[in-house]
């Protein structure tokens, strides 16, 4: 699958949306303890590498003693500033992949409230309680710092709009869950799906192969001042209109659609043993990325040739081109999803 590459990198700035699941290592089975979680965040790429962004994170998490098996919820809110590295990028300055791999770490502040602890029977749990904040289990509300490191993968859906997984391990203050330890910071794993919206990007101008359309001219044969018999070898067929065929896709179709026109441009080829056939591929511009668009453009093209082929057309008589969405033939965006055949 051939990608379209921009040899300079445009900064862009991203609106993000995340949705998932958290849990925090302790005594508790994780799975007991899973609990959901909602983040927004806003940041920029302003070298290929390297990005940054600010993150509000929160909703609600659970903590339990499993010497009893209770558990308890509260709420908490995280702001984090994290600096992003995009892995790929440090390899390739191939800037329009369909995928991105990137690390992320972070700092911020936490805020933990609404922590219901009282609710349970501390006299029966034998795991130590003593420090928990502070021996004041009525304490409702915990401010605190963290850290964060994690990995993010995105699956670019367009020029703007991207889908993403993200993993991150969080480091909290033992307090902020009413529970004490004696590691003194609690982690906190989270994983997100997101979607991403990416604004401010420059589009690049791009340099694309002319279609050279063939032009037929008619010639006029002047009658000598004195009929001379022409030398008869071999009868010539009667001329006929050149080939000019336009097959017609729908959104990611490439296999074949219109047999009857395979069969007319088949037909065209026996009459005309010395005609050459061009077959051009086409994208719309008004959906997909160019390095997908040139893939689909690519496919439509070959298998029409493929089904040539197989009707008896010699591969020798035809030529195969792709354009992806670099021409756009029609000015209907959905008429330039097609193949051109073209013979003469």
């Amino acid at each position: 699958m051939s990608a379209q590459i921009d040899k300079e990198f445009s900064p862009y700035g991203f609106l993000q949306l995340q949705a998932g699941g958290n849990t925090t290592f302790t005594n508790v089975k994780q799975l007991d303890i899973l609990s959901p979680t909602f983040t927004v965040g806003v940041g920029a790429m302003v070298i290929p590498e390297l990005g940054a962004r600010v993150n509000m994170n929160g909703w609600q998490s659970k903590g339990g003693f499993k010497s009893t098996n209770q558990k308890y919820k509260y709420n908490y809110f995280n702001a984090d500033v994290d600096v992003i590295l995009n892995v790929f990028n440090l390899f390739s300055k191939n800037y329009n992949r369909l995928f991105d791999v990137s690390l992320v770490a972070g700092v911020g502040i936490n805020h933990a409230w609404n922590n219901d602890i009282s609710k349970i029977d501390l006299t029966k749990v034998t795991e130590d309680v003593s420090n928990a904040w502070g021996n004041n289990l009525q304490k409702d509300k915990f401010n605190g710092t963290s850290f964060r490191m994690g990995v993010m993968g995105d699956f670019r859906l367009n020029q703007n709009w991207q889908l993403g997984l993200e993993v991150d391990m969080n480091s909290l203050h033992d307090d902020w869950n009413a529970k004490y330890s004696k590691k003194k910071r609690d982690w906190m794993l989270t994983s997100q799906v997101s979607v991403t919206y990416r604004f401010g990007r420059k589009k690049k101008k791009t340099t694309a192969e002319p279609v050279v359309v063939p032009t037929y001219v008619e010639k006029k044969i002047e009658e000598p001042a004195k009929p001379i018999p022409p030398v008869v070898t071999k009868p010539q067929p009667k001329p006929e209109e050149p080939l000019n065929e336009v097959i017609v896709y729908t959104i990611r179709e490439t296999d074949v659609n219109k047999e009857e026109i395979i069969q007319k441009i088949a037909d065209w080829s026996k009459k005309h043993e010395n005609g050459k056939i061009q077959i051009s591929g086409y994208a719309d511009k008004g959906t997909g990325t160019p390095s997908v668009n040139m893939y689909y453009s690519k496919q439509r093209a070959e298998k029409v040739a493929a089904a040539l082929k197989a009707k008896g057309v010699p591969e020798g008589k035809m030529t195969v081109h792709s354009y992806g969405d670099t021409v756009q033939p029609f000015k209907e965006n959905n008429q330039n999803r097609c193949v051109i055949v073209m013979g003469q």
